[in-house]
């Protein structure tokens, strides 16, 4: 991690924790979105060479999906302990395409013209810490996501054969989320994201939306949501892939 970020990550929570407001009352939301996205973006596999980028549209025929995204939060009135909301996001999606150039994958050189069919499944597990700083009408959150991404890309030609690159780790990530609920309408807009920078690595994941709370623990709500990786060597990987688009979902409210 750049220095500077990895001064804040270890600094913010200390910082947090001694001007946090605390909770009134023990929360737990449970919810559920559907998620409709786009990709778009450039990758690379055990090449250091750009020319070897392959676009995920116009090569690899990768247009729009939708997946099901989970996720709970805890929030508390214990001083200095931190809030905790973890979620979870697992794409899973193929396409066809036929390449506009040579390019080599891992140990294979496709070539220009060749139909190719590929698949993308990324798993994505987000735990994050967070202190509530502000907590009125306005609220602001400050803390630390820890996001593990386990990420496999198949490419297959129909006469070079098959390659895969696999990337897994985890990313200390500084997460930020503030937000206003309109008094006595059960409405509220907020916003929320997680961001690191790491030897060329980078990631961001970043979330809008407004939620309405019902008299009866159910809540709906509506955004949009962009993922970004840009992969420099992550584990071979050279990428610049964003997932975007709008989503709804529903949580209870306990």
């Amino acid at each position: 991690m750049e220095r500077p970020m990895l001064v804040l990550a270890l600094v913010l929570p200390l910082v947090a924790a001694a001007t946090v407001a605390r909770a009134d009352t023990l929360g737990v939301w449970v919810g559920a979105n559907y998620w409709n996205f786009d990709i778009s973006g450039t990758a690379r596999y055990k090449s250091t060479n750009p020319a070897d980028d392959i676009d995920v549209n116009s090569d690899l025929g990768y247009n729009d999906d939708s997946l099901t995204t989970l996720y709970a939060v805890l929030e508390h009135p214990v001083p200095l302990v931190p809030n905790v909301k973890i979620a979870g996001t697992k794409i899973d999606t193929s396409a066809s395409g036929v390449l506009s150039n040579n390019f080599t994958w891992g140990d294979i050189t496709f070539t220009v013209n060749e139909p190719v069919t590929s698949a993308v499944k990324l798993n994505q597990v987000d735990l994050t810490l967070y202190w509530r700083l502000l907590d009125n009408v306005a609220n602001l959150d400050l803390g630390v996501n820890a996001k593990y991404l386990d990420l496999d890309a198949r490419i297959t030609g129909a006469t070079s054969g098959t390659d895969t690159a696999s990337a897994t780790g985890v990313a200390l990530m500084l997460y930020a989320g503030a937000g206003i609920d309109l008094p006595l309408t059960g409405l509220g807009v907020d916003a929320s994201g997680s961001y690191m920078g790491y030897s060329g690595n980078k990631f961001y994941d970043f979330t809008v939306r407004a939620t309405y709370d019902t008299p009866w623990r159910l809540g709906v709500e509506g955004g949009y949501r962009k993922l970004k990786l840009d992969l420099d060597d992550f584990d071979g990987s050279y990428a610049n892939i964003e997932f975007s688009g709008p989503y709804l979902g529903a949580y209870l409210h306990f």
